[in-house]
């Protein structure tokens, strides 16, 4: 198989398993997702909490969701609460609705008086609703009579138009790509309104006006468990039959799964056959398949044979995998000690599995030990995520754009290994790497100056603080720099130490990481002399081979994409590593071995606070200085803002100018210069104008005259979201609405894209915030040195120098290929972050990855052609 992942700066992005160049099937699936609409809606009001983890709870069982475009996640099962935590605060009858910050959609109340077993999203947004009810819709129990199937409009109303009624139980849903829905269970009627008029033996298909498909009736003697399309159009199906395809019940010999023609005729080639454990029907049963990105099919049940035909040959337990014609993958054996319910392959072609097992992987019957969720490599290997939950199982598994993974089922505790060590009532969502979506309060016992974030999702913080972790303000000693794992616990392994304020992180694509600031020591616990520069390598330990060196502090780096490393701050000379002192005063350049590039040495007069990459490979410059360019202190005037050329010479083009400190820069997707700090003008042209503490310049360094959102105080941080919203933080109370600021906003905002203030976004902070991030799912990292944060005001939550925020919208993205194979487009929108580079990688087995060629930046994303 072949996989391919995209990485941002700092941040590895989910691979992608799409079989490139060799496998068409799936490129026609992927366009379609595309295309379905996608509409945001901004939910006024609602301040953004520190208590960011996910724990919406339910007092019962969760048995399916499903992920809207937008975000938001519909859930369904035996529950009558649901949300606000614990066990559910808020009546929900089987069927409701999470915002992607696990808080309930208040506005989303269908209801319905019996289990809801399956959901299927329609590309128009509304929502297919299948299971054991008889009335659903108009919010309780349900008003209105619908038979175990019925759709309800995105806004949660009963789509009147739509009844066909069924007979029995409705398991299992999917929507074709034509639009038409394919509908699998117990029931033996369907279509026609009621409990169904038409004799449909467990298995049938809709119009997408909901009447039956007349020419489609492959019948089943038994229950339909699984449905699963397959890119050419085919129809796999699972569950504990003995005979389908051919009408009536079903007159083909097919022993729980089949695979059917889109005409819904017997696909006569595929017979892999599977049995249980048991003599009763019920003892074998296909709960899941999956169709990977290379055409072969996981399938996931009560096993203990499958393939070869008949009743299935091969011993495999629980879990097994087929070729694409049906024959069985004789080097995937992965085995567990119990059934599988549910399946879920990842971009990267990594396998979740769910279930009531305790072991999985190394074959038989599984020797490793995982509670009730696991994950498998492609080869059917056992990877390092392990979460865990209590019994008695995992039921359902869903993957969301951003990585994360929401689980479903009669659990009451999971994550943290074993059998779950954190509460969570029957749903929760895990991060990428097994950690759940837990509250983050690492908590510090001084300010966080400096948030990176690394490609696997954990947190690098410096600073001054000699404490972090553990709540409060931090339990365990960590001198000036700490790793936190995405769930906001303190990485023990990882301890470098310093001996003073650590200023500046960047963390480079090899995952080695580069500290800043005004230290002598680094490293071994902070032993090892490194002046104000260092690196370290991923594992923490110091890299001894870099030691360039600054005789003044560092605030500033930024990372080239040949490897490059700029250096800005109040230095006046650079020690290369093992090549002697070179004059450079307040901003330099190093080589990737950490010497000092000798063809680069513009100069400046004062310090250098934040530096900045454009996509032509120009650098922005920002500060306190009134020269810059030509070597030495600066031969040019530039008054706290100027741009160089890719060698070092000045920019003679670009001198906006601005009275006091620039502290910080930001480059939007059109090219637009974003800046702040502690000015009060910015000069266009020849004409100065007021501007206090924000604004922005045209790529040509005019001014945009329709930006002036205004603070009444310094400016610390920026960051922009794909969506083009504008996060602000700093030392300010008031923000937008020029001037000075006309709102409460205490010392970090959101402004949209045109400066205007972002009126939903008000979670406020007692204290200076000095440091931004925002995560792939679109959680906002903050640093400074408030004690409370979050909640509107000054903050309600405690939270001591560094927290996380919430985000009522979601992060957004989709990777597409082109039907001819030869051109990739990654698409990011909502409350991801926005990026200034990005890389392409190819893998053939999961693991192992190469580099593709440069991407160009797109309207809406970023396109790799000619591939």
């Amino acid at each position: 198989m072949t996989t391919k992942r995209y990485e941002l700066r700092g941040v590895t992005k989910p691979r992608l398993s799409e079989a490139y160049r060799g496998i068409r099937r799936v490129q026609g699936w992927m366009t379609l997702a595309l295309l379905m609409p996608i509409v945001l809606l901004a939910e006024e009001g609602r301040a953004q909490s520190a208590v960011d983890g996910f724990d919406p709870g339910a007092d019962r069982n969760v048995k399916a969701l499903a992920v809207q475009p937008d975000g938001k996640i519909i859930v369904g099962g035996t529950f009558s609460t649901l949300g606000g935590g614990g066990t559910g605060t808020t009546t929900r009858k089987h069927i409701g609705r999470l915002n992607p910050d696990g808080t309930l959609d208040l506005s989303f109340d269908p209801g319905a008086n019996d289990i809801v077993d399956a959901l299927a999203i329609q590309a128009d947004g509304k929502i297919v609703v299948g299971g054991f009810f008889t009335t659903l819709g108009g919010g309780g129990s349900g008003t209105s009579v619908r038979n175990h199937i019925a759709r309800v409009n995105p806004d949660g109303t009963l789509d009147t138009s739509f009844d066909p009624g069924a007979n029995a139980e409705i398991t299992c849903l999917a929507i074709q790509a034509d639009g038409k829905i394919l509908v699998g269970g117990s029931f033996t009627t369907l279509g026609g309104g009621g409990t169904g008029t038409f004799v449909r033996n467990r298995i049938a298909r809709l119009n997408p006006d909901g009447t039956l498909d007349m020419t489609f009736n492959p019948g089943a003697n038994d229950r339909i468990s699984a449905i699963a399309l397959q890119p050419d159009g085919k129809i796999l199906v699972g569950g504990n039959f003995t005979t389908c395809g051919g009408g009536g019940i079903g007159t083909v010999p097919r022993s729980c799964i089949a695979r059917l023609n889109p005409d819904g005729t017997i696909d006569a080639g595929f017979d892999p056959g599977a049995s249980g454990r048991g003599t009763e029907p019920e003892d074998s049963t296909i709960f899941s398949i999956v169709v990977q990105a290379d055409g072969k099919i996981v399938v996931g049940g009560e096993l203990t044979l499958l393939g070869g035909g008949g009743t299935g040959h091969f011993p495999r337990s629980q879990i097994g995998r087929l070729n694409f014609d049906g024959t069985i993958d004789a080097g995937f054996d992965p085995g567990a000690n119990n059934d599988v319910k549910g399946l879920a392959v990842q971009p990267d072609g990594k396998i979740l599995v769910v279930g009531d097992f305790l072991k999985i992987g190394g074959g038989g019957t599984g020797v490793i030990s995982r509670h009730l969720i696991a994950r498998l490599n492609i080869d059917g290997s056992v990877d390092s995520f392990d979460p865990g939950a209590n019994d008695p199982a995992v039921s359902c598994v869903a993957l969301q754009a951003d990585g994360k993974v929401l689980v479903g089922g009669p659990f009451t505790t999971l994550g943290g290994g074993g059998s779950g060590i954190y509460t969570r009532n029957f749903i929760g969502r895990l991060y990428a790497d097994g950690t759940l979506d837990n509250n983050f309060d690492p908590g510090a016992n001084s300010s966080v100056r400096a948030v990176a974030l690394q490609s696997d999702g954990k947190i690098l913080l410096g600073g001054d603080f000699t404490t972090l972790g553990g709540g409060g303000i931090g339990t365990t000693a960590r001198s000036r720099l700490g790793r936190l794992d995405p769930d906001g616990t303190l990485e023990t392994s990882f301890n470098p130490g310093a001996n003073s304020t650590v200023q500046a992180l960047a963390v480079q694509t090899d995952g080695k990481i580069v500290a800043g600031g005004s230290f002598t020591t680094l490293g071994n616990g902070g032993t090892t002399a490194r002046n104000r520069l260092g690196r370290l390598n991923a594992d923490g330990t110091l890299d001894t081979g870099f030691a360039p060196g600054a005789n003044r502090p560092v605030l500033a780096l930024e990372l080239q994409a040949d490897g490059k490393i700029l250096v800005g701050g109040s230095f006046s000379a650079l020690n290369g590593t093992g090549t002697g002192n070179f004059p450079r005063n307040r901003i330099g350049r190093l080589n990737p071995d950490g010497t000092v590039d000798t063809g680069f040495d513009p100069g400046a007069n004062r310090p250098i606070r934040a530096l900045a990459m454009q996509a032509n490979g120009k650098i922005l410059v920002a500060g306190d200085f009134t020269t810059l360019g030509g070597g030495g202190t600066g031969t040019t005037m530039r008054n706290k803002i100027g741009r160089l050329n890719a060698d070092g010479t000045l920019d003679t083009s670009f001198n906006p100018g601005a009275n006091q400190s620039v502290r910080a820069l930001a480059v939007q997707a059109n090219g637009k210069i974003l800046v702040a700090g502690d000015f009060t003008t910015l000069r266009s042209g020849s004409v100065t104008m007021v501007r206090n503490h924000l604004g922005r310049l045209n790529s040509d360094g005019t001014l945009d005259t329709s930006f002036d959102p205004g603070a009444n105080g310094l400016v610390e941080e920026l960051a922009v979201q794909a969506d083009g919203r504008i996060l602000v933080a700093g030392d300010f109370t008031t923000l937008g609405g020029g001037g000075t600021g006309t709102t409460v906003r205490n010392r970090i905002g959101r402004l949209n894209a045109d400066g205007t203030l972002d009126t939903s976004f008000d979670p406020g902070a007692n204290l200076a915030v000095l440091a931004l991030a925002i995560e792939t799912d679109g959680k906002i990292l903050v640093g400074g040195n408030f004690t409370t944060l979050g909640g509107g005001g000054t903050g309600t939550m405690p939270r001591n120098s560094v927290g996380r925020l919430t985000n009522a919208d979601a992060a957004l993205e989709a990777l597409t290929v082109a039907t001819d194979g030869t051109t990739i487009t990654w698409y990011r929108s909502g409350t991801s972050p926005e990026v200034d580079r990005v890389t392409f990688e190819l893998s053939t087995d999961g693991i192992n990855y190469a580099a593709l060629a440069t991407p160009t930046r797109i309207a809406g994303g970023w396109q790799l052609p000619g591939q």
